[in-house]
C-alpha cells in the first residue's frame, strides 16, 4: 500500500490503517496511526484476536508489541474468547524477542495461568526437534525474569517431567535438562519421584544435584526464593553469609534478589536481605535504588504486609521513590467491583499508601495521563472513588483525550462527597462563632499539591504551559452536562464561584463602564452629530468615541494574543471586529448623503447588538435568563425556519407565477374605447400597490415572509388573474399562517417556560462562562506573560487565583451570625532562612490566629481597592440544609448501619495491625 493511501486511510479511520500497516508490516504508518488515536486493545467481531495480541502471536513484531505498549496496550487483560493473556501469546509466537519486549515492563506477572499452565509450561508443552533452539532461548529469558520452573499443571506434572518423559532422549532434551538442574531449584520428586525417575532411566549419565547447601550460589539463592518455602531460602542465605564473609552480596545481586523476595511475597526473606543496609529503620543514604519497582509489585501482586514494610523503610524525606511509578492507579485497576473492598487487598493497599503523606494522589499514568480516580470511575469502582475524593483527589485532571473524571462520574455520587465537605465546629447554631466550613481540597489543582516531587511538577510544566492551571475547568465541565449541571448550586460550587466573581468583578465593571460610554456617544454622535457641522457637542462625543475605539482596539488585541484558537472560533469576536471597522470608517470619514445614511443605520444597529450581548453577560439572575431567552429562542426559531424555509419558497414562487402581471398580456387586451377611460386605467395601474403584485421574485419573497406573520392584504391581491390562486392561498393560509406560525410560537412559549423554571441554574451558569472566559485571558500568551511580571505590582499574574503557587486556598469558614462574613486561612512568613534549603519557609499561625476577616486578607490583591463582602444569603442557607439534613440522619437506621462498618473496619484495621506488631516482637526475640 502506497504512503498516500496510508495518508488517507490515517485520516480518515486511523483503526482501519492500524491493521493495514500491521499487514504490510510497515511500522512508521503503525505508529502514525496510533498518535491518531487508534486504538490496539480493540478487537474485531469476526477476530479472536485484538492488533496488540496478534503481535505478540507473531515472530518478528517486536518493534509492534514496543510501540502498542507505548500506546496504552494491555499486558494484564485476559483473552475473553480464547482466556490467553498476551505473555502466552509471546510464548506461543517462540520469538525470544517478542517476549523480551514485554518482559521489559516489570509489572508484568510472568507466571500467570492459562488453562492451569504458564508460559514456561507452555514453552516446555511444544518444545520439539525442529524448534528447540528458539523455544530454548524462550525458556532462558523466561527462567531469568523469574519464571517458575516447578509451577505444575492441573495434573500436577512438572515443566521438566515433561521434558525428560518425551519421546526418546534427544541430545537436545539432555541440554536443557543439565542447564535448568545446574542454574535453578528444581523439584524431580513431585508425584512420587516421576522426574527423577525418568531422568535416571532416559538420561543415566545426567548427575541430579543435590541441594545439600554445601556450595551456595546466588543462582542457587534466585531459585529457592522462586521455588522453595521460605525457611529454605533463609538457611541457604545464612550459609551464603558464612562462605562469603568476604565477598558479600553486590547491589546488583541483592536488588535481584529483593526483587524475586517481594514478587513472591516473601516478606521474611525480604527483611532478611535488606537488613544489612538499614540505619535505625531506614534505608541508608544511597540504598534507595535497591527497591526501585518494589512498590508497583507489591501493588500488582496485593501484598499489603510487604507494601507497609516497604514504606516504613523508605525516608520520610524520599518521595520520588514512594512516587515513582503511579501506585494508586495500579492498585485501582487490580479492584473487583463485585469483591467486599474488607476482603480486597488491592483496596486495603490503597488505604495504606493514601494514609501515607508522601504518596501523590495526583500522579498520571506514563501512558494515558490518567490518575487514580479517572480509573476508579472508569471502572465504576464506588467505594474506590469515595476514598480517593476523600482524600482530596484533583476532579479536574485531563488524561491524553481531554476527559476529566467529574465528566463520567455518577452525579449522586459526587453530590454526596460534596456534601461531606461541608462541615461546622463544635459551636450551637445560634452562637456567635458558629462557623460553617467548605472545602475545597479536590478542586485544587495537582500542581498546588504540597507533596508534589520536581519530577511530576517538571511533567506538569511541560504539560500546561501556561503560568497557573485552569482552575474553572472542572466547574465548566459540570456547567455543560446536564445530568450535573444542577451541582453548580452547591455550596462548595457557589463559594467558589462567588469568590472569583469578586475577585473578578472589578475588571468586569470596568469593561462594561467604558463599553457603555463608547456606545452612547457613538450613537450620539451618529445619530445627532454625524454630517452636521454646526451640532452642539459634536468634537467632544467625537473625541469620547475615539477614545472608546481605542478601547475596543487595544481590547481585542489583547484577546487575540492572549488565546487565538480561541479567539477564532467566536463568532461575537468576529461582529466585535465588523463593529471596530465601521465605527473607524464613520469616526475618521464622512460620506455624502445617501451613504451617511446606510452606514448609520449599519452602525447603530451593530453597536445596538454588540451593547445587548454585552449586557446580557451580567450574572445577574434576570438579565442573564432573558438573554439566555432571546439566544435560545432565536437559534430555535432560525432551525424551524431552515426546515420550513422549502414550503415557504414553493408559496412564494407560486404567488409569483399566478399573481405576477406579464407584459403579453398587457398587450393582447383590447383597446378602450374612450380616451377618458384610457387614461383612468393608467392611472389605477399606476396607484396599485407594487408590493402586492408579486412582480418580482425578492418582492414575492418578501411579501410571502410578510404574510407568515398574519398581514395579508388580500383585497389587493389580483385573484381574477387565476381561478387556482384561491385554492393556493387557502393552502397558504392552512399550513403556513395557522400551523407553521402556530407551531413556532409554541416552540417559542416553551423554550422561555423552560428557561424560567431553571433560571437560578441559568444565571449561575452563565456566571460560571463569564469568569471563565475572562479568566482564560492570562493562560498562554507570553506577551501577557511578559505583562504581568513586569508590572507586578499593578496587575499580577495570580490575581484572580483561590489556587496560587505560594499559598493555596484549601477551606473557607463562614460565620451565619456575623452577617455570612468570609474568614480565610492565612499563613506567616518566618523571620529567618532555613541554612540548608535557602529559602523562605512559611508556617501556618495557630488555630486561633489562623483565620483572618475577609477584608484583611482577600481581594484582588492588585492596585484595585478591597470591598467588604459577605457570602450570599442563599449559598448559607443550602450549606446549613446540608448539616442539618445530616443531624436528622444521625438516628436513622442507615447511619446506625454506616456506622457500624466503620466500627468493623476500624477493629480490622487495628486486629491487623496487632497481629503485625506482635510478629515483629516475635521476629526480635528469636532473634536475640
Amino acid at each position: 500500500m502506497s504512503s498516500q493511501k496510508f495518508l488517507h486511510l490515517n485520516l480518515s479511520s486511523p483503526q482501519h490503517a492500524l491493521s493495514a500497516s500491521f499487514e504490510a508490516n510497515n511500522l512508521a504508518e503503525f505508529n502514525r496511526a496510533l498518535r491518531n488515536g487508534a486504538n490496539v486493545n480493540v478487537r474485531d467481531r469476526d477476530a479472536e484476536y485484538s492488533l496488540f495480541e496478534t503481535a505478540c502471536l507473531t515472530p518478528g513484531k517486536k518493534d509492534f508489541i514496543r510501540a502498542c505498549l507505548k500506546h496504552g496496550a494491555s499486558m494484564s487483560e485476559i483473552n475473553p474468547v480464547t482466556k490467553e493473556y498476551p505473555i502466552h501469546l509471546a510464548a506461543l509466537s517462540e520469538d525470544c524477542e517478542n517476549l523480551s519486549v514485554l518482559l521489559e515492563n516489570h509489572r508484568l506477572f510472568v507466571d500467570q495461568k492459562f488453562e492451569d499452565r504458564t508460559a514456561l509450561y507452555l514453552l516446555f508443552e511444544r518444545i520439539s526437534s525442529d524448534n528447540w533452539e528458539r523455544v530454548f532461548d524462550c525458556i532462558k529469558l523466561l527462567l531469568k525474569h523469574d519464571a517458575n520452573v516447578n509451577a505444575t499443571n492441573e495434573d500436577s506434572v512438572s515443566p521438566v517431567s515433561l521434558l525428560v518423559t518425551g519421546n526418546g532422549n534427544e541430545s537436545w532434551r539432555k541440554e536443557i535438562l543439565i542447564y535448568c538442574l545446574n542454574n535453578y531449584s528444581v523439584n524431580v520428586d513431585f508425584r512420587r519421584k516421576q522426574a527423577r525417575k525418568a531422568i535416571e532411566k532416559n538420561f543415566p549419565d545426567v548427575t541430579i544435584p543435590v541441594y545439600d547447601m554445601e556450595t551456595v550460589t546466588v543462582e542457587l539463592l534466585r531459585g529457592k526464593l522462586s521455588a522453595g518455602t521460605e525457611d529454605e531460602f533463609l538457611r541457604a542465605y545464612a550459609k551464603y553469609g558464612t562462605q562469603h564473609k568476604s565477598q558479600p552480596l553486590r547491589d546488583d545481586e541483592l536488588k535481584d534478589l529483593l526483587a524475586v523476595a517481594v514478587y513472591r511475597a516473601k516478606l521474611d526473606a525480604a527483611k532478611k536481605l535488606v537488613e544489612p543496609k538499614l540505619v535505625n529503620g531506614c534505608l541508608a543514604a544511597g540504598a534507595q535504588s535497591l527497591l526501585s519497582g518494589l512498590l508497583a509489585k507489591c501493588c500488582n501482586r496485593g501484598s499489603v504486609a510487604l507494601l507497609e514494610w516497604l514504606l516504613r523503610i523508605i525516608p520520610k524525606e524520599d518521595a520520588a521513590l514512594v512516587n515513582e511509578d503511579p501506585l494508586l492507579s495500579l492498585l485501582v485497576k487490580q479492584i473487583d467491583v463485585y469483591k467486599d473492598k474488607n476482603k480486597c487487598p488491592f483496596f486495603r493497599s490503597m488505604i495504606l499508601l493514601l494514609n501515607d503523606p508522601r504518596i501523590e494522589i495526583d500522579k498520571p499514568d506514563s501512558v494515558t495521563k490518567r490518575t487514580a480516580l479517572h480509573f476508579a470511575v472508569k471502572y465504576k469502582i464506588d467505594h474506590a472513588q469515595e476514598l480517593l475524593l476523600s482524600k482530596g483527589a484533583y476532579l479536574g485532571g485531563e488524561d491524553m483525550f481531554g476527559e476529566l473524571p467529574v465528566c463520567e462520574m455518577d452525579p449522586f455520587l459526587l453530590e454526596k462527597h460534596l456534601d461531606s465537605c461541608v462541615s461546622c465546629n463544635d459551636r450551637k447554631p445560634g452562637d456567635e462563632d458558629y462557623e460553617v466550613k467548605i472545602d475545597f481540597s479536590n478542586l485544587a489543582p495537582a500542581v498546588h499539591k504540597p507533596n508534589l516531587s520536581d519530577r511530576t511538577r517538571a511533567q506538569l510544566a511541560k504539560a500546561y504551559v501556561m503560568p497557573y492551571e485552569d482552575e474553572m475547568l472542572p466547574i465548566v465541565r459540570l456547567a455543560q452536562s446536564s445530568d450535573t449541571k444542577r451541582l453548580l448550586r452547591h455550596p462548595v460550587i457557589s463559594s467558589i464561584l462567588l469568590l472569583k466573581w469578586l475577585k473578578l468583578s472589578i475588571f468586569f465593571y470596568i469593561n462594561l463602564l467604558i463599553c457603555t460610554i463608547f456606545f452612547v456617544s457613538f450613537t450620539l454622535f451618529v445619530v445627532f452629530c454625524y454630517g452636521r457641522d454646526d451640532a452642539r457637542f459634536k468634537l467632544f462625543l467625537h473625541a469620547l468615541s475615539l477614545v472608546g475605539l481605542a478601547y475596543l482596539v487595544i481590547r481585542e488585541l489583547v484577546q487575540f494574543l492572549l488565546n487565538m484558537r480561541v479567539y477564532i472560533r467566536s463568532v461575537e469576536n468576529y461582529m466585535e471586529i465588523l463593529l471596530i471597522l465601521a465605527s473607524s470608517t464613520v469616526l475618521l470619514h464622512e460620506f455624502g448623503e445617501e451613504t451617511r445614511r446606510v452606514a448609520s443605520a449599519c452602525v447603530i444597529l451593530l453597536s445596538a447588538f454588540e451593547f445587548t450581548l454585552l449586557v446580557g453577560t451580567l450574572p445577574l439572575l434576570s438579565i442573564s435568563t432573558h438573554m439566555v431567552m432571546l439566544k435560545t429562542v432565536s437559534k430555535n426559531f432560525l432551525k424551524c425556519l431552515v426546515l420550513y424555509s422549502i414550503i415557504l419558497l414553493a408559496f412564494a414562487f407560486s404567488f409569483y407565477t399566478l399573481f405576477r402581471v406579464n407584459s403579453s398580456n398587457r398587450t393582447d387586451s383590447p383597446p378602450v374605447a374612450t380616451d377618458s377611460q384610457s387614461s383612468g386605467q393608467k392611472n389605477d395601474a399606476d396607484d396599485d400597490d407594487q408590493f402586492n403584485q408579486f412582480g418580482e421574485i425578492p418582492l414575492a419573497l418578501m411579501k410571502t415572509a410578510v404574510m407568515l406573520t398574519g398581514e395579508f392584504e388580500a383585497a389587493n391581491i389580483k385573484f381574477h388573474q387565476s381561478s387556482i390562486s384561491y385554492f393556493v392561498f387557502a393552502l397558504f393560509l392552512f399550513f403556513v399562517s395557522i400551523v407553521l406560525f402556530n407551531l413556532m410560537n409554541g416552540l417559542a412559549v416553551s423554550d422561555t417556560t423552560l428557561i424560567k423554571a431553571e433560571s437560578e441554574l441559568i444565571g449561575i451558569t452563565q456566571k460560571v462562562f463569564v469568569i471563565y472566559k475572562y479568566e482564560n485571558a492570562l493562560k498562554t500568551s507570553k506577551p501577557i506573560r511578559c505583562i504581568t511580571d513586569h508590572l507586578s505590582w499593578l496587575y499580577p499574574a495570580n490575581s484572580l487565583q483561590l489556587f496560587p503557587n505560594i499559598v493555596p486556598l484549601r477551606h473557607i469558614l463562614i460565620k451565619p451570625n456575623q452577617s455570612n462574613a468570609i474568614l480565610i486561612p492565612s499563613l506567616v512568613n518566618r523571620a529567618g532562612q532555613d541554612p540548608e534549603k535557602g529559602t523562605m519557609e512559611l508556617e501556618k499561625k495557630s488555630e486561633n490566629d489562623q483565620l483572618l476577616q475577609q477584608t484583611d486578607k482577600f481581594g484582588t490583591q492588585c492596585c484595585m481597592p478591597c470591598f467588604n463582602r459577605n457570602m450570599d444569603g442563599k449559598i448559607v442557607k443550602y450549606a446549613l440544609e446540608i448539616l442539618h439534613s445530616r443531624q436528622e440522619n444521625v438516628g436513622s437506621i442507615e447511619y446506625r448501619v454506616s456506622r457500624i462498618e466503620q466500627s468493623i473496619e476500624r477493629v480490622a484495621l487495628e486486629q491487623a495491625e496487632l497481629k503485625r506488631m506482635l510478629q515483629s516482637l516475635i521476629t526480635t526475640l528469636s532473634t536475640k
